[in-house]
């Protein structure tokens, strides 16, 4: 499975390494780690450093779009070379997952207008001033797209994406 991993300074960084770890233990992956530029980005933990490989300037077919939150997640809201990204990428990946505040970045890009989603619990009412439906639950599916409330959660969900990708949704 391709995993495309969106990262920026402030992300929690168990939200990029949880969901792909657990993808890992589902069969084997391959990880793009994507910046707004190519070269190291610093997560919201001390510590953690995440290095792109690739910058937002191109949009590549993958299997899972991963779009994590944290504090940084705030001031890529506002990027608008982010946010088209974002809508590029959705458009060639099998499947577009948030985690956490992450859901706030796909709701900036339109990707989730009237769409039930979840989200860190404090995000809830910008994701409503964003045009979506703050659920409880800690994931919410619609369509190709799961918003996920954390990492534990998004973890969930990537333990049976490979599968999803290779045979396809379950009936």
């Amino acid at each position: 499975m391709n995993i495309t991993a969106f990262v920026f300074d402030g992300v929690t960084s168990s939200e990029v390494l949880a969901p792909v770890a657990a993808a890992g233990e589902a069969g084997p992956v391959a990880v793009r780690i994507v910046g707004v530029e190519r070269g190291p980005f610093h997560g919201f933990e001390p510590l953690r450093v995440f290095a792109a490989d690739s910058t937002t300037d191109d949009a590549e077919a993958t299997d899972l779009l991963l779009v994590p939150g944290g504090l940084g997640s705030i001031r890529m809201m506002e990027d608008e070379a982010v946010l088209d990204w974002l809508r590029r990428q959705a458009g060639v990946s099998t499947f577009v997952m948030s985690v956490s505040t992450g859901s706030l970045l796909l709701a900036a890009a339109g990707l989730l207008a009237d769409a039930t989603a979840s989200g860190h619990w404090l995000a809830h009412e910008d994701l409503v001033r964003a045009g979506a439906h703050p659920a409880d639950e800690p994931v919410t599916w619609w369509g190709r797209f799961i918003t996920t409330s954390g990492p534990m959660a998004a973890a969930d969900v990537a333990r049976t994406l490979p599968d999803r990708v290779r045979y396809g949704p379950r009936p």
